[in-house]
């Protein structure tokens, strides 16, 4: 299992029947790939979470349409990229009604994410929504002195 001490780099993409079962699987994925010690373990968890549910909601995901999730993570930086089929003419965007019982998911991933934005394929339908998230390192346990009691 990786953890965050001894993150060589981990580049993973699945395709995702555009369902919301997918959404659960999705943030098992995370968890898996960044393990539980992880620093950033959590805010990955949630924007993935978060931009997994937008694709197969807001992009006309119809049966069988499969959704990309990848994960790149190297040196003090996770990167979430959900491509979706895109048949939906609407550009995600940022929903500012506070009163609004929904579409807070892309105020989530701005607010947790160091950036993030937007890319339209050039040679048909679709698009990738992604993020990145900053993080620091914990202290690798060889460092941390020895508590001697005397």
């Amino acid at each position: 299992m990786k953890t965050a001490n001894a993150l060589p780099g981990i580049h993973h993409e699945i395709r995702l029947p555009g369902d919301p079962a997918s959404v659960s699987h999705a943030r098992s994925e995370v968890r898996r790939l960044l393990g539980h010690e992880h620093p950033a373990v959590d805010d990955v968890t949630l924007v993935t979470s978060e931009l997994v549910t937008n694709a197969i909601k807001h992009s006309g995901c119809q049966a069988g349409d499969f959704i990309r999730f990848t994960l790149v993570a190297s040196d003090g930086v996770v990167r979430v990229e959900v491509h979706d089929p895109g048949s939906a003419p609407a550009e995600p965007r940022l929903r500012l009604d506070p009163d609004a019982e929904d579409g807070r998911g892309l105020l989530i991933v701005d607010e947790i994410s160091t950036e993030w934005g937007i890319c339209e394929r050039d040679d048909g339908p679709g698009r990738t929504v992604w993020c990145a998230i900053r993080f620091a390192h914990a202290p690798d346990s060889s460092s941390v002195p020895e508590v001697v009691s005397g």
